[in-house]
């Protein structure tokens, strides 16, 4: 951070910046000299760690994992995508189910967190969809759900779901989830 302010005012060219702080923690009034302030993209300290300078090394070789979001109600889709970023995942949100069968095929993430009631295509079916494609089979499918009944848990497995949680999200345990399909090991065999 010390070279970056140290930086001239007519040297300063359009800058990213990657921090495991906060914006408002690490952009400060009168940071920027002139021009327009950095592009400021969060992301979780093992991606930032590295001299253990100001000047610290972006891992680019092991970026965290890209999770598509599939979820209609806006208030859960902004509280659970800001949560997951605020870790490193790269979120990339759809609001139905047709959205997010789309989305899976045409850019693969490495999970997807899918909601069971979703307009124009039902979580249940855009997974059927999802699993029966086999561009987009591999992706580990997590059901998120208000419905808590055995029965429900059971009908999202059929559906191909690898994983079954409940809402509201309690965070630590989907992220438990989260990183156990997303192992190496879960895909093989």
């Amino acid at each position: 951070m010390d070279r970056f302010r140290s930086l001239r005012p007519h040297a300063l060219r359009p800058t990213a910046l990657f921090s495991a702080h906060a914006a408002r923690d690490v952009i400060r009034p009168g940071f920027v000299h002139s021009g327009s302030p950095p592009f400021f993209r969060p992301c979780s300290y093992s991606v930032t760690a590295g001299s253990g300078t100001d000047t610290e090394q972006v891992n680019l070789r092991n970026p965290m994992a890209t999770i598509l979001l599939v979820e209609d109600n806006e208030m859960n889709r902004d509280m659970l995508s800001r949560r997951l970023e605020r870790r490193g995942y790269v979120v990339i949100c759809a609001m139905d189910g047709q959205q997010g069968v789309e989305l899976a095929r045409r850019s693969p993430p490495d999970l997807i967190l899918m909601d069971m009631s979703l307009p124009v295509l039902d979580g249940w079916q855009a997974t059927r969809l999802i699993k029966e494609d086999p561009v987009t089979r591999h992706i580990p499918v997590i059901a998120l759900t208000a419905h808590a009944m055995a029965e429900d848990e059971r009908k999202a497995r059929e559906s191909g779901c690898d994983d079954y949680d409940t809402k509201p999200v309690e965070l630590d345990r989907l992220l438990k989830k989260m990183t156990k399909l997303l192992e190496p090991s879960a895909h093989e065999g």
